[in-house]
């Protein structure tokens, strides 16, 4: 038995086949302190090497999946934050194209001041906008999660912005007032 009360694969072998064994059991390792770190370095040199050989297309491929993968993520919480506003990641797209802004904005049809503007959250993106990186991306970021991003922000600002609220709560007359309710 392991420490922690589990058959270790010698002491189940006398009793198991190799089959039943696989099918029946997540073992763990019996390997020393030293043979876990020679395999620990071996991985890692595989691991370089795989990367080595990937050409720029599967580089930039693998980049955007794990793009995707945070921003899905991300989308699942609660909480908003900074760095997953549209425009940040907007500009973490350009970046992992290495693709200068001028020629991103040419690539997709809107001019490079737009652009400037959206990375730099002084202009709103629209639907259109949205559908145009995803195209641009091989659908690889879907249009919706590009607008959930910004919904999300909008949301934030809502929910904090006191100083437009009160703003707001000037232009406005004729408010209606209700009783306070007991809900329940």
């Amino acid at each position: 038995m392991s420490k922690k009360g589990e058959p270790t694969y010698d002491k189940l072998k006398k009793t198991l086949s190799d089959q039943e064994i696989a099918q029946s059991y997540v073992l763990r390792g019996t390997m020393t302190e030293e043979e876990k770190q020679a395999a620990e370095a071996e991985f890692k040199k595989l691991r370089l090497e795989k990367l080595k050989s990937m050409s720029d297309e599967q580089v930039l491929q693998g980049e955007l999946v794990r793009m995707k993968l945070l921003i899905r993520d991300y989308l699942q919480q609660n909480t908003f934050l900074p760095a997953f506003s549209f425009a940040s990641q907007l500009k973490q797209y350009i970046d992992l194209l290495k693709v200068p802004h001028g020629q991103f904005a040419q690539d997709i049809a809107i001019h490079k001041t737009k652009l400037s503007r959206l990375i730099h959250a002084k202009e709103a993106p629209n639907v259109d906008f949205m559908y145009r990186l995803e195209i641009h991306s091989g659908a690889m970021i879907p249009a919706s999660f590009w607008y959930r991003l910004y919904a999300k922000q909008i949301e934030e600002e809502i929910k904090t912005n006191q100083e437009k609220r009160a703003l707001a709560s000037e232009k406005v007359k004729n408010e209606l007032k209700f009783k306070p309710t007991i809900e329940g």
